[in-house]
């Protein structure tokens, strides 16, 4: 079904309020949420439905518990992840800017921090690489060889900053994210094959079962096994995140920012990842392909196209799960 833009929006907003969200906090939640629905990312507004992310009873202000000119280390004090992460880019973009790296770590957060291309692409609107990996104690993924899991989808996203939009790749080390599991029940659909696990380790393509039991790592095998691994260590234990305890709540997740002009020069970064897009762009296509996009393009397409029409097709039951709980 399509909504308006604006309405979808209203909609999110007074789901955000019932969850005990002030104005501010839901528009740097929402502002989150929507990136990912207007480039067809599963890390949108799915989030507010179900269990959702309501606001942690005990939620306090974050503060920053450890500071260096290139690091900082944030205690979210259980509130909305995504209000601490708002925190922690503009802290490592500040910093970046000055001393040429940084990185900024959050732990003890609630909720989510959606779409993690999200906060890498505000860091390279600002003429910097960003880095971003996220970490969550609840296990889903296994490392290679078991289906037991122990890893969560960890997610991993960059973004490089060019004469255009930004290259951003934003990638679950998971075959699915945990949202897509939760949209494709939502749906009544399956998923695809080779995917996930049931609790017995069969494979399974029902969303349902893959929940009880385990989502595969991307490739299949060891490599991607191996970075969710990276990314639990790198997002989670260096900030002080806990690993495979379902019953925290401390998530983790690290951004860094790398400024080009402490390196080759802003300039000339920008002209060679440039050139880089134009050549992928250009590149000959195999039969049935019609264009070669470099990580982010799709979206920016389906992002064009929706605000250009002013509408966005949502799944009817999702669209109904938000309305019933928003009104």
């Amino acid at each position: 079904m399509k909504i308006k833009i604006s309405e979808l929006k209203i909609l999110s907003m007074k789901a955000l309020d019932r969850y005990g969200y002030s104005k501010e906090e839901s528009g740097v939640i929402l502002d989150m949420l929507m990136y990912a629905q207007l480039r067809g990312n599963d890390q949108g507004i799915v989030k507010l439905i179900g269990k959702g992310i309501p606001k942690n009873e005990s939620a306090q202000q974050p503060i920053v518990e450890k500071e260096t000119p290139t690091t900082a280390i944030i205690n979210c004090n259980l509130t909305m992840e995504a209000i601490a992460m708002e925190q922690a880019v503009e802290m490592v973009i500040t910093k970046a800017k000055k001393m040429g790296i940084a990185i900024v770590g959050t732990h003890n957060g609630d909720g989510s921090s959606g779409a993690i291309g999200y906060w890498s692409r505000k860091i390279a609107d600002q003429g910097l690489v960003g880095i971003t990996m996220s970490s969550y104690p609840f296990a889903m993924v296994p490392p290679h060889g078991s289906y037991e899991p122990l890893f969560c989808t960890n997610p991993i996203a960059w973004g490089v900053p060019t004469k255009n939009e930004p290259i951003v790749l934003d990638m679950a080390s998971s075959a699915i994210s945990f949202f897509g599991l939760v949209e494709a029940k939502t749906k009544g659909v399956q998923v695809g094959e080779k995917i996930g696990y049931d609790k017995e380790g069969n494979d399974t393509t029902d969303p349902a079962e893959i929940m009880e039991g385990a989502i595969r790592p991307f490739d299949r095998g060891f490599k991607s096994a191996g970075l969710a691994l990276m990314v639990q260590i790198i997002g989670g234990a260096l900030v002080g995140a806990d690993f495979n305890d379902s019953g925290s709540k401390n998530d983790g997740n690290v951004v860094i920012a790398i400024n080009p002009e402490a390196l080759v020069g802003i300039k000339q970064f920008i002209t060679k990842t440039t050139k880089m897009t134009q050549a992928i762009n250009q590149a000959k296509k195999l039969e049935g392909v019609d264009e070669v996009l470099v990580p982010g393009e799709r979206g920016d397409k389906i992002r064009a196209e929706i605000l250009d029409s002013g509408e966005i097709e949502i799944e009817d039951n999702l669209l109904q799960s938000l309305k019933d709980f928003a009104n």
